[in-house]
């Protein structure tokens, strides 16, 4: 008995990551997140590189938020500052969506100015074969021209089961709307949480999109959450979530030139 124990337990210590069956290595690295699947996991040997490329490791593809706080200069990959243990730039998971771009482009030898984010967003789609069914990316995207639009092009195209999309902190104006209801109008799930959002163009998604079963455009600009016609078109939403969103705020500083030129319109 003894020695069946101590057979098994040598075999136990034997056991190595990269003899493990390609599919369970697939479902270790759903976890890992993206840029670990980009960066690190391929390179390990050659049973996790072929794992790395089953399809199911890409269904979700969940960026890293954008943090300007990343470093002292988020858009450097100054080695000194990226080894240093209290900066978020040390981190190999959700560290900001700036710092991980660039890595990559650095990595990849690929120069900066060369670098297109639409570009590498639908390379990362490409790698799912097809079957990316939910895309989250930083609001950052939505302010470099005509980003949105190639991004969800592109998933029209090549992801039949595409479902979800994520894009909070953005500026979703009447272009990424229309591209919406354009390429991807049976959406079931969409974030644009604490994003610029007209009421206009809101009321065009939710008129087009009919198969949502979950909203959130909680604190957003630009529509009240207690809007009638609003709360009436998403009546038929499951989940529908808008605490919190207001119409335009002004800031100090456009309270102060309001108020000059309102003076000045008394004085004449």
């Amino acid at each position: 008995m003894d020695k069946l124990l101590n057979l098994n337990s040598k075999r136990q210590r034997d056991r190595k990551w990269e003899d493990l069956d390609p599919d369970c290595l697939a479902n270790v690295f759903v976890k890992v997140g993206i840029e670990s699947l980009l960066l690190f996991v391929p390179f390990v040997c050659k049973s996790w590189y072929r794992a790395s490329k089953n399809p199911v490791c890409w269904e979700r593809l969940v960026f890293p938020d954008s943090e300007e706080e990343a470093t002292d200069d988020p858009w450097s990959l100054d080695d000194n500052a990226a080894n240093l243990p209290w900066t978020y730039a040390n981190r190999i998971e959700s560290q900001s969506f700036d710092y991980f771009v660039r890595r990559f482009a650095r990595e990849f030898q690929i120069h900066w100015t060369r670098f297109s984010i639409p570009s590498f967003i639908k390379m990362v789609i490409n790698r799912s074969g097809g079957n990316a069914k939910f895309l989250k990316i930083p609001g950052i995207c939505s302010h470099y021209v005509n980003a949105i639009e190639k991004i969800l092009e592109h998933i029209s195209k090549n992801c039949k089961g595409f479902v979800g999309l994520h894009v909070a902190f953005a500026a979703i104006g009447t272009s990424e709307a229309s591209a919406i209801v354009k390429f991807v109008p049976n959406l079931k799930y969409m974030c644009f949480r604490k994003s610029r959002l007209e009421k206009n163009d809101l009321v065009m998604l939710l008129k087009e999109c009919r198969e949502l079963v979950l909203l959130d455009v909680r604190e957003c600009e630009g529509f009240d959450e207690r809007d009638e016609e609003i709360l009436e078109l998403a009546s038929h939403i499951p989940k529908f979530r808008c605490k919190g969103s207001k119409t335009h705020v002004l800031s100090d500083n456009d309270l102060e030139v309001a108020y000059r030129e309102i003076i000045e319109i008394d004085d004449e």
